[in-house]
């Protein structure tokens, strides 16, 4: 089992980067993991959302809670399950959010070292299109 976690402060009110958290056939925009969620747009607790991870693997995201400011979700493929966790806490600065992940699966043990990195990764990508998106926004 391999497990992350990160954190950044986010350049964007809370309600901006948990909108983005919930679009599920957007993720791939954002989370180097994803190649493709397709699916419906809204987030939907439980249901499986089709998508292309690295590698051309196929499995399904889906959200395991939503709340105001606790996001937890799981994506599988085969040989590899994660599990993870956005948290969000409202700044004067914006929001600081804190992402943690859980990897399990033969997969997941053999790519461990590839993973490194991978949660700050996801902040800051989630973090950019946050702040585009309240810059947006504010124009």
């Amino acid at each position: 089992m391999n497990t992350s976690t990160s954190h950044i402060l986010v350049p964007a009110p809370v309600g901006i980067v948990r909108q983005i958290l919930l679009e599920p056939t957007e993720l791939a925009e954002w989370n180097p993991a994803f190649r493709s969620v397709k699916g419906p747009a809204q987030a939907l607790i439980g249901r499986r959302y089709p998508l292309v991870a690295r590698g051309a693997l196929r499995g399904h995201w889906e959200y395991l809670s939503i709340g105001e400011s606790l996001i937890e979700g799981r994506w599988e493929v085969p040989g590899l399950t994660e599990t993870n966790s956005w948290s969000l806490v409202s700044r004067d600065e914006g929001t600081h959010v804190t992402h943690s992940f859980t990897h399990q699966g033969g997969l997941a043990a053999l790519l461990r070292p590839s993973f490194a990195g991978v949660a700050d990764l996801r902040l800051d990508r989630l973090a950019e299109r946050a702040r585009r998106r309240a810059q947006a926004q504010a124009d």
